[in-house]
């Protein structure tokens, strides 16, 4: 094992409270209604696509999530679970119009899915288990499909006790091409971030509970850690596109030095008009960040910069054709950084908008974010509970599945805001749907940014707007998946649709 000069990063996690909370809910801590019948075959996905758009092409995928050691950087290797042997898995990249055709066996020690991260798909292909599907059990094989219909960067992963299986490295790139581009970018480079736990370096891995299961020695980029990053090689003048994916549970701050940079796109959907900046890009776990910028006549480095020391492991180079490959980056003088990029100030506007100019919602929910320690639970604790250290994360004063829903109707104008009170950041996700920005802490936002994710700051509203416009059921939850399995849950849910698949049952359906 490489030896450590770093101390371990660990997070306020609710591992012991969440995971235990949803594993009891077959055993009559919630109603029996909550849990799937155990007598019957566990649903699969539903509501396959079976054409391609017109244009479109029929794309064929297979995936195998499976067990693997994988090499990070010298010294360092993982117990991880991957799609086809990876970290990350393969790279799926098709065209709008495009039929996706993806084939999951699960060849892991328990059941998994995949969850199509940002992407419009019908509601049986969401991958969410005991929400929209059972597991894909192991041994088993089953198909997601599904026409690719919006351009942009995306990413797929696990959602079947995700917080486990995602930390471990099932997830992988999903990028979507529009139909026609006018003059793409000579280089077009994916870095998907992540980091693990200590755990998974040991020769056999603690169970989940272990406290070095929370701690973060180790930070990666596609994969690779130290001295194993690839450099990527550019030509001066060359229109280079950095897809930056965090698939992480931890924010990343991606500082990029040697040239200013233009957002192109923030989770997918594409901007204009926004300005050259030298600032740290923010990157909130499940978000993603397209930028531009012609290549200089000397080496562009990509790195974090956290204030933490394994952030200090992840530099990526971006190396002049027939250069020498510098050591390391360059320690930048104090003058050089800009800070942090506030989105909400960076006054880009979406190519497509989703929510009307002077729209007024016809349904609005506010979300309190709360944070209490287990024993403070509006849950009921079993025998012994009380003690464990850990937090619980609370929706309006309930945690997951007790939080109520927000329900709607298809073709409703609906604003949502997070008032988070609680002391960390949360990072919102809506499954199935695109929303727009609206305020943060009641002022308007600068520009005009279309997002799926947004990263809530203590003691900051942010407030979003949508069209319902995809019925089914679908989770609203904070991808950090630990304050997920924490309690931090919810479900968006259409009048009148029927929910596919429910919690606990005999195939083990819980979704983190």
């Amino acid at each position: 094992m490489q030896a450590r000069t770093s101390v371990p990063r660990r997070k306020a996690r609710g591992r012991w409270a969440g995971s235990l909370l949803l594993g009891l809910l077959c055993l009559g801590i919630q109603s029996a209604a909550a849990c799937a019948s155990p007598d019957r075959n566990p649903l699969g996905p539903t509501g396959q696509a079976t054409q391609p758009a017109p244009g479109g092409s029929i794309r064929e995928f297979d995936l195998s999530a499976v067990p693997a050691v994988i090499q990070l950087g010298p010294g360092v290797k993982v117990h991880a679970w991957t799609y086809n042997g990876t970290i990350p898995g393969p790279q799926i990249r098709v065209t709008v119009g495009d039929l996706v055709r993806v084939r999951l066996t699960d060849r892991l020690p328990e059941g998994t899915t995949i969850d199509w991260q940002g992407l419009k798909v019908p509601n049986g292909e969401d991958g969410v288990a005991g929400v929209t599907q059972d597991p894909v059990l192991p041994g088993q094989t089953d198909t997601y499909a599904f026409v690719a219909s919006t351009p942009g960067t995306y990413w797929y992963h696990s959602f079947t006790r995700a917080l486990e299986q995602v930390d471990r490295g099932l997830y992988g790139p999903l990028i979507i091409d529009p139909a026609k581009e006018v003059a793409p970018p000579v280089v077009d480079q994916t870095l998907v971030y992540d980091e693990w736990p200590w755990g998974l370096e040991l020769p056999s891995p603690p169970p989940l509970t272990d406290p070095l299961m929370e701690s973060y020695v180790t930070y990666s980029v596609n994969g690779r850690t130290g001295a194993a990053i690839t450099p990527v090689r550019v030509q001066p003048g060359q229109r280079v596109r950095l897809r930056l994916i965090n698939a992480g549970f931890e924010t990343h701050f991606v500082q990029i030095d040697g040239t200013p940079v233009i957002i192109t796109a923030f989770d997918g959907h594409s901007v204009v008009g926004g300005p050259p900046t030298g600032s740290s890009l923010p990157l909130g776990s499940g978000e993603r960040l397209d930028v531009e910028f012609l290549a200089p006549d000397i080496p562009v480095w990509v790195r974090l910069v956290h204030g933490l020391p394994p952030a200090d492991q992840v530099s990526v180079p971006l190396v002049p054709v027939g250069s020498p490959v510098p050591a390391g980056p360059p320690t930048p003088p104090a003058s050089a950084s800009e800070g942090y990029l506030d989105i909400f100030s960076y006054p880009a506007r979406a190519v497509e908008s989703v929510w009307p100019t002077g729209a007024v919602p016809t349904r609005s929910f506010t979300l309190t974010l709360t944070q209490a320690l287990s024993s403070r639970s509006s849950e009921p604790m079993p025998p012994g509970m009380e003690s464990m250290a850990g937090s619980l994360f609370e929706i309006n004063g309930n945690i997951f599945p007790a939080t109520q829903n927000l329900v709607v109707s298809q073709g409703d104008l609906v604003e949502i805001t997070f008032d988070n009170r609680s002391r960390t950041e949360h990072a919102m996700h809506l499954h199935g749907h695109f929303f727009q920005l609206l305020t943060v802490d009641g002022r308007p936002a600068s520009g005009l940014i279309v997002k799926d994710t947004v990263v809530v700051l203590p003691d900051s509203r942010v407030t979003v707007g949508l069209i319902a416009d995809n019925p089914g059921w679908w989770l609203l939850h904070c991808d950090e998946l630990d304050h997920a399995a924490a309690g931090l849950m919810t479900l968006f849910v259409y009048q009148g649709v029927t929910r596919p698949s429910r919690l606990g049952g005999g195939f083990g359906s819980l979704p983190v």
